[in-house]
C-alpha cells in the first residue's frame, strides 16, 4: 500500500513540473496530506518552487502549508517571514478560514520560540476567526494552545476556562483525544490550585475515555499526573503503582526525567528514601528548570530525614538557584497584558465588524419589548375576564335570587285578591288588603326593573366576551404551536402527508393557552359540559381558531365526515335547543 501512495506522489510531483496549471492542484494534495501522512507532504512541498508560482493566492496557500509542514516534521523555522505573507494576503482578502488557519501557525510559531506573550497574541486572533469561520475543530486546538500558554505561565484561573470550552468541542466532535487532553489539563489545574477531589474526577475520566487507544504521550501524561495526584493525598499505593505505570510506557527510558520524578516522588511518600533518591537523581539530566527545582527540593527533604544536613542545605541552594532561573524566563505578566490587550481589540473589532449584529440586538430587543407589552395586556385581560366571569356569577345569583322573591310576589298578589274579592270581609279590611296590594304590586313592578337592569348587564357581558375572542385568535396566531399547525397543514395541502403531528402534548397545550388568554373559558365550558370528555375539550378547542372543517381533520389526521359526526354528537348530548347556530358559535356563547 505505502508502495502505491509513493508511487502517486511521485506522478503528481512529475505531472506537476511539466505543467504549470497542476500547482494549485498540488497544493491541494499537500494539504489532504497534512494530518495523515506529514511526511509525504513534506515530499509534495519540496518539489514545488515558490519562485514558479505565479498567482499571489498560490504564493500564500504554498508559505502557510510551508509552515505548516515544517511544525508537523520538526522542521526549526528561523523566523517567520514565510507565514507572514500568508497571513498579510489573508488579511487583504478577508478569508476568514484562512486567517484563522494563517494566525493559528503564527501562534505556533512564537509558542517554539518561547515568546509566550506574542504566541497568546497569535491564537487569540486565531481563535476569532475561527469561531467567526465556524471552524470548530481548528478552534479546539487553539482554545488547547491558548489554556497550556496561560498554564505554563501559572495563570490558572484564565487558562481554566479556556480548556473547558476544548472539552465541550470535543464532545461536540467526537474527538476523544482532545476531550481526554482538556480533561487532563483541568486535572492538573485542580491539583495546582490543591483541589483534588474535582482533580481526581477528571484525571479518572480522561483515563477511562482514552482506554487503550495508542496515543501513548497523552496516557503517560494522565498516568503521571493521577500518580502525582495521589502523591499529595497520601494514597502511597496508588501514588507508586501509577508511577510504575507510567515508566512502564516510555519509549526511551534514558530521556524520562519527568517518570523518574515521578516515581521518585512516589517512592519517597513511600519511605522508601533509598530508591526515591535514585530516580530523583536520574531525573536532572534534563534542562528544565521546573524538573530541577521539583527535583532538588524533594532530595533536600530526603536528606533531612536521613539526617544529611550538608547535603540538604546544597539540595536547597541548588533548588534556589533553578527557581531564580525560572523567574528570569517567566513571562506571566507578559502573558497577561497580551491577552487583555488582544481581547479588547477582539471586542472592538466585533463592535466595528458586527453591525448587523448590533441591529439583529435591537430588533431582538424590541422583539422583548413588543413581547412584553402582549405579556401585560394579557394578564390585564385575563383579570379583566376574571372580574366579568366573578360579576356574572353574582348576577346570575342575584337572577335566580330576585325570581324566585317575584314568583313569591305573584302568588301573594293572587292571595291577596283571592280574599279581596271574598264577599264575608267588611269594608274596612277590604280597604287594608288594597293598600296592601297597592305595595305588592309596587314591589312586583321594582324586582320587574331589577331583572331586566340585571339581564342588560349579563347580554352586555356575553358580547364582551363574544368580542374578545378576536383579540384571543390575534394572540393564539402569534405562538409556536400555532406556526406548527399551519405547517402541518400548508405541509399536507402540498405534498398529502405528514412531516410533523400535533401531538396529545400540543393539544392540551391549546387547551392551557386559550383558558389564559380568555380568562378561564376552558374550565366555563368544563362546568357547562361536565359529560364532555378530555378528547372532547381538545377537539372544540381546534374550533376556537377560526380554522376550517378540513384543517381541523388534517390536524386530527382524520376524514371531514368524523369531524361533523363529532361536532353532531356533542350538540346533541351536551347542548340543547341550539336552533340553527353553528358549532363554533354555540362554543363561543358560554
Amino acid at each position: 500500500m505505502k508502495i502505491f501512495a509513493y508511487l502517486f506522489l511521485f506522478f503528481l510531483l512529475v505531472s506537476a513540473s511539466c505543467r504549470q496549471q497542476d500547482y494549485p492542484r498540488l497544493l491541494a494534495v499537500a494539504d489532504s496530506l497534512m494530518d495523515t501522512r506529514p511526511d509525504s507532504a513534506w515530499q509534495v512541498l519540496r518539489g514545488i518552487s515558490s519562485t514558479e508560482l505565479n498567482r499571489d493566492a498560490d504564493r500564500a496557500y504554498y508559505a502557510l502549508l510551508l509552515t505548516q509542514v515544517r511544525d508537523k516534521n520538526f522542521i526549526e523555522q528561523k523566523n517567520d517571514s514565510l507565514i507572514r505573507v500568508a497571513v498579510e494576503y489573508y488579511e487583504r482578502h478577508e478569508d476568514v478560514v484562512m486567517q484563522a488557519r494563517a494566525y493559528y501557525l503564527w501562534g505556533g510559531f512564537y509558542r517554539d520560540k518561547n515568546l509566550q506573550a506574542d504566541a497568546v497574541e497569535k491564537y487569540l486572533k486565531a481563535a476569532y476567526w475561527a469561531e467567526k469561520a465556524g471552524c470548530r475543530l481548528l478552534l479546539g486546538r487553539i482554545y488547547n494552545n491558548i489554556g497550556y500558554l496561560y498554564y505554563w505561565q501559572k495563570l490558572y484561573d484564565d487558562a481554566y476556562p479556556y480548556f473547558q470550552k476544548t472539552a465541550q468541542l470535543g464532545i461536540t466532535l467526537n474527538d476523544t483525544n482532545l476531550y481526554a487532553e482538556a480533561l487532563l489539563m483541568q486535572g492538573k489545574i485542580r491539583l495546582n490550585q490543591n483541589d483534588y477531589v474535582p482533580a481526581e474526577r477528571k484525571l479518572l475520566l480522561a483515563q477511562s475515555i482514552m482506554g487503550n487507544k495508542v496515543q501513548i504521550d497523552l496516557q503517560m501524561n494522565i498516568v503521571r499526573t493521577l500518580s502525582l495526584l495521589y502523591s499529595r493525598t497520601k494514597d502511597k499505593t496508588k501514588a507508586l503503582q501509577y508511577a510504575k505505570h507510567n515508566i512502564g510506557l516510555q519509549t526511551d527510558t534514558l530521556h524520562c526525567y519527568y517518570a523518574y520524578l515521578t516515581l521518585g516522588e512516589a517512592y519517597f511518600q513511600t519511605g522508601q528514601y533509598d530508591s526515591a533518591a535514585y530516580y530523583i537523581y536520574k531525573s536532572l539530566g534534563t534542562s528544565d528548570y521546573g524538573i530541577k527545582a521539583d527535583a532538588y527540593m524533594r532530595l533536600a527533604d530526603i536528606a533531612r530525614q536521613q539526617g544529611n544536613v550538608p547535603l540538604s542545605l546544597e539540595m536547597e541552594i541548588l533548588y534556589s538557584s533553578c527557581k531564580d532561573s525560572l523567574e528570569i524566563i517567566t513571562q506571566h505578566q507578559d502573558v497577561l497584558k497580551v491577552g487583555q490587550k488582544i481581547n479588547e481589540q477582539i471586542q472592538y473589532m466585533r463592535h466595528e465588524k458586527t453591525f448587523n449584529k448590533r441591529i439583529l440586538g435591537i430588533v431582538v430587543s424590541m422583539t422583548i419589548c413588543i413581547c412584553i407589552i402582549l405579556l401585560w395586556l394579557r394578564r390585564r385581560h385575563c383579570i379583566r375576564e376574571h372580574k366579568l366571569q366573578v360579576r356574572e356569577n353574582i348576577l346570575h345569583e342575584e337572577c335566580v335570587r330576585k325570581k324566585e322573591q317575584l314568583e313569591q310576589n305573584r302568588v301573594e298578589i293572587a292571595a291577596m285578591q283571592d280574599k279581596i274579592n271574598q264577599q264575608n270581609i267588611n269594608e274596612e279590611q277590604k280597604q287594608i288588603l288594597m293598600a296592601e296590594l297597592d305595595s305588592l304590586h309596587e314591589q312586583h313592578a321594582d324586582m320587574v326593573k331589577k331583572m331586566q337592569r340585571y339581564s342588560d348587564v349579563i347580554q352586555e357581558i356575553e358580547s364582551t366576551r363574544q368580542s374578545d375572542f378576536a383579540g384571543t385568535l390575534v394572540l393564539l396566531r402569534q405562538t409556536e404551536l400555532y406556526a406548527k399547525m399551519e405547517r402541518i397543514c400548508a405541509y399536507y395541502k402540498e405534498f398529502e402527508g405528514y412531516k410533523e403531528h400535533l401531538t396529545v402534548d400540543d393539544q392540551n397545550r391549546l387547551l392551557c393557552d386559550i383558558d389564559c388568554y380568555t380568562g378561564g373559558f376552558i374550565v366555563r365550558l368544563k362546568t357547562c359540559c361536565p359529560a364532555l370528555s378530555e378528547d372532547d375539550l381538545r377537539f372544540c378547542a381546534l374550533h376556537l381558531l377560526g380554522l376550517s372543517v378540513q384543517q381541523i381533520a388534517v390536524l386530527l389526521e382524520k376524514d371531514r365526515s368524523g369531524v361533523y359526526k363529532r361536532q353532531k354528537r356533542i350538540l346533541r348530548n351536551c347542548f340543547h335547543e341550539t336552533g340553527d347556530k353553528k358549532f363554533e358559535e354555540v362554543l363561543k356563547s358560554i
